[in-house]
């Protein structure tokens, strides 16, 4: 017996217990699953389209740790930024999940002018609700 609960639920049909954060670059959409049920869905804003140092990274990442609040820095050969949000969570090299108070729509194609710094931006209620359902190690899964 390896003893090893990360793995108890693994039959290859569902090998992520239907608990999982679902990204579409080219949707513009989230989708936030828990036990197999859809919990939430919304319009996002990802990373500023046609730079490498913006554009959110596509790929499978376990959620790395949560905070609220929190304040993002960074900085790119174009710009620095320091912003405040309610809810954080950071799946791959500095980019996450979180609010985004400043912006009044998500969705479209907002992203290929103004985009993010790579992150996933949400509606504050959207986030608050996978903030208060998500755990580190849930995946992340990010496509175009």
């Amino acid at each position: 017996s390896w003893g090893c609960p990360l793995y108890y639920g693994r039959d290859g049909d569902d090998d992520l217990n239907g608990t999982y954060v679902e990204v579409s670059i080219s949707k513009q959409h989230l989708w936030f699953y828990r036990d197999g049920k859809l919990i939430v869905e919304s319009d996002v804003v990802t990373g500023n389209a046609g730079s490498s140092e913006t554009e959110t990274m596509v790929g499978c990442y376990p959620l790395a740790y949560k905070d609220s609040p929190a304040t993002l820095t960074g900085e790119n050969s174009v710009d620095y930024w320091s912003s405040e949000v309610d809810y954080w969570m950071a799946f791959n090299q500095g980019q996450g999940l979180h609010d985004a108070p400043w912006r009044s729509q998500f969705g479209g194609e907002i992203y290929k002018g103004d985009g993010s710094h790579g992150c996933v931006n949400l509606p504050t209620d959207v986030a608050g609700i996978i903030y208060d359902n998500i755990v580190p190690g849930i995946a992340v899964i990010v496509y175009q």
